[in-house]
């Protein structure tokens, strides 16, 4: 094993057991620090990657390292060179898709109902807040980059691919997963490409319809016209498989799904702006006004008459 120190701490560590591992690299326990881990790259980065993770440890902040596993040191070895980084260690979290169906979400989360599932969406908005306020950009949005808590907490994870924005430069978000990307990105090359919270708002419609919609994609829906409709190409032209302009896209929400207006007319506005065309030009709803209307729903649920222990919306 790699001889390795904290740059900025100037301490050697000690790799414990490996926790985890990906297409960039693998993560470790530290000897003797529960409270971080170690993220080791396989092939040792390059010089913008290591600026753009310095500058993430140098923007480490309280409010940050609430809601995300961010990079708070670099990991150097014994010739100097750049190998990896520290954060935050994640604990007793299950993936955010181990919510959606009541199937899944009974045998990782039992103990919870719809309530919980509007408390978590709250807490995506409010960590898409925290991330936007401090001037960066998640870019690839996807099932796999949130853990959920048993108290509804949410955290976000693989942070070193965001958008980091400083004053003196911007390093670009390169990747992403088209089933969470704005339309006006589809065909679009993502590498070197500056991405706004406009961008990301798009990522966080879907992220909380799936959330409330029993895991259904916005855009996947039944096709009147001629050939395929794959979910790639509904979203890059806006075919929006529930909203009030489905039959003039020539879509329809498949048969047994929940209504876009299961959820109340303010949650329904919301989605509408999120995934219309307008949305590219005039604006997605912020995560301010969706936590506002989360809290709102979660407020005036209603609850079962025989059975108290479900909520369900209503107005």
């Amino acid at each position: 094993m790699m001889q390795l120190s904290l740059a900025h701490a100037r301490t050697s560590i000690h790799l414990g057991q490996e926790l985890g591992c990906g297409g960039e690299g693998a993560v470790f326990a530290i000897d003797s620090r529960n409270d971080l881990v170690a993220k080791i790259y396989s092939v040792p980065p390059d010089a913008k990657k290591i600026q753009k993770l310095a500058a993430m440890t140098e923007a480490a902040s309280p409010l940050l390292l609430r809601i995300a596993a961010w990079p708070v040191d670099l990991l150097t070895d014994i010739k100097g060179a750049v190998r990896g980084f520290v954060m935050p260690r994640i604990i007793a979290r299950r993936d955010i898709h181990e919510l959606y169906s009541p199937k899944s979400r009974s045998e990782a989360f039992p103990e919870t109902d719809f309530r919980f599932l509007v408390h978590v969406g709250a807490n995506i908005a409010r960590a898409f807040a925290v991330v936007h306020a401090q001037g960066h950009v998640l870019g690839d949005i996807n099932h796999g980059n949130l853990l959920v808590g048993p108290d509804g907490t949410v955290m976000l994870i693989d942070c070193d691919s965001f958008q980091i924005g400083t004053r003196a430069q911007v390093y670009t978000c390169d990747v992403g997963v088209p089933l969470f990307t704005a339309p006006e990105l589809h065909g679009r090359p993502l590498r070197g490409l500056t991405r706004t919270a406009n961008h990301d708002r798009f990522g966080l419609a879907v992220l909380l319809f799936h959330l409330l919609y029993m895991g259904r994609h916005p855009f996947a829906g039944k096709f009147s016209g001629q050939g395929d409709m794959p979910i790639e190409k509904a979203i890059a032209e806006y075919r929006f498989a529930y909203g009030p302009d489905r039959g003039a896209n020539g879509m329809e929400r498949p048969p047994g799904t929940v209504p876009l207006e299961a959820m109340g007319t303010s949650i329904r506005d919301l989605f509408i702006r999120a995934f219309e065309r307008s949305g590219n030009y005039e604006g997605r709803p912020d995560a301010e006004k969706w936590i506002d209307a989360l809290e709102n729903l979660e407020s005036n649920l209603r609850v079962c008459s025989t059975a108290s222990w479900h909520h369900y919306p209503g107005e």
